[in-house]
């Protein structure tokens, strides 16, 4: 008897070992995970975004009429002052004449020449006939005081003497006017394109608007340009703005005032800034993956002092980061310990060697941490980069 109750207490307590170790083998164990704390301390919420300098003020410098330009000697960077002359224009020079026209001007010469000399043939005539009639008045007229010539034959007289003197006067002016057309035919022949550039009161001098620098200069070289044709752009590189083409999404949380960091400008400290403009009209713009992305050009002052910023000019490249938010004192967690559940953010909170999943109110996000508003206390521990096999009420233990 006695060695059957203890066969089969043996065999009992095997089972009961056998079950315990099964027991404990079923158990799920602790999963290694890196905990952090629930702080608060200082938060600054930025948007980033890739920003040129641009003159406030760029003064396009135009050719106020059609000529021909003389060489610029300047060249960009050069200061210049207001009112000081940055170019100058001379008129039009004359084509050279090929062989036909030349021709033609030749015989035009000719025409001019004989025209002239009918003309002052016909002043000879009517000369002749002027100084006939006028010696013709005056023997009538000594006739008619004396009683000889009746007042008819004397009126007559008189009127073909100012006739002749009107004919006479004709023929001066048609040989004046043969001898223009004689000069005007002459000079169609003569070639200026060869002719040395002189100063004359024609040159029209194009002065600099205001004081300050040459930015670009279109064309240097000796040359004809039409009205309106662009010379030079000037401007003051003290007087500089930055563009920023921000995405439409994100151009809704910046506004008149808000406060700018240019950072990556090439100056050892970021320069300070502030928004002066949010253009209405957003516009599309492909991206370098090709994505089409809607933006919205930003326009921000540099309030940093000019000596600092100096070198910079027109079109450098610089970080323009937008302060959305900036406080002292925010609950915050690292962006990694926040997932999806459904609509809603969640962490999970580490309670006693177990993870218990809790919703939040999230606010303001870096690329870093974010901002609690509600969910979770300060100095409470979360679960970073929970993974799909955490869930709520998992074991879990600090990694060492």
């Amino acid at each position: 008897m006695e060695i059957a109750k203890r066969r089969t207490l043996s065999v009992s307590i095997i089972i009961v070992a056998v079950v315990l170790a099964t027991g404990y083998g079923l158990i799920p164990r602790a999963m290694d995970v890196d905990l952090v704390n629930v702080f608060r301390g200082p938060l600054q919420v930025t948007i980033e975004e890739e920003g040129r300098t641009r003159l406030k003020e760029r003064f396009v410098i135009s050719a106020l009429t059609s000529g021909v330009m003389q060489r610029i000697d300047a060249k960009v960077g050069d200061p210049v002052q207001k009112g000081q002359t940055v170019a100058a224009l001379e008129p039009l020079r004359s084509q050279a004449l090929d062989p036909r026209s030349r021709a033609e001007a030749e015989a035009n010469v000719s025409a001019a020449m004989a025209a002239l000399k009918a003309a002052l043939e016909k002043e000879r005539a009517a000369e002749a006939d002027a100084e006939y009639l006028e010696k013709k008045l005056e023997r009538i007229t000594n006739l008619h005081d004396n009683g000889y010539v009746a007042k008819d034959q004397f009126d007559q007289a008189v009127s073909e003497a100012k006739k002749a003197q009107a004919v006479r006067h004709s023929a001066e002016a048609a040989v004046n006017v043969a001898r223009f057309e004689l000069d005007r035919t002459r000079v169609a022949l003569q070639s200026f394109t060869s002719r040395k550039r002189a100063e004359s009161d024609h040159t029209v001098y194009i002065p600099s608007p205001i004081t300050g620098a040459i930015f670009k200069i279109y064309r240097e070289s000796e040359g004809t340009v039409g009205a309106g044709e662009p010379l030079m752009d000037v401007g003051n590189v003290e007087n500089l703005e930055v563009r920023v083409e921000v995405l439409s999404s994100d151009a809704v949380k910046i506004k008149k005032g808000t406060p700018v960091l240019f950072k990556r400008w090439g100056g050892d400290a970021p320069l300070s800034g502030v928004v002066r403009i949010v253009e209405p009209a957003g516009f599309t713009k492909i991206s370098s993956l090709g994505v089409e992305e809607q933006r919205v050009l930003v326009i921000a002052d540099i309030l940093s002092p000019p000596d600092t910023w100096r070198v910079l000019g027109d079109g450098y490249r610089l970080e323009a980061h937008f302060v959305i938010l900036e406080a002292k004192d925010v609950l915050q967690v690292p962006n990694s310990a926040l997932f999806r559940s459904g609509k809603d953010w969640a962490v999970f909170v580490s309670d006693k060697g177990k993870a218990r999943k809790r919703l939040v109110d999230v606010g303001q996000c870096n690329g870093f941490t974010a901002q609690i508003l509600s969910g979770i206390h300060e100095n409470e521990k979360v679960i970073a980069h929970p993974d799909e096999a955490i869930g709520d009420g998992s074991r879990i233990q600090s990694r060492k």
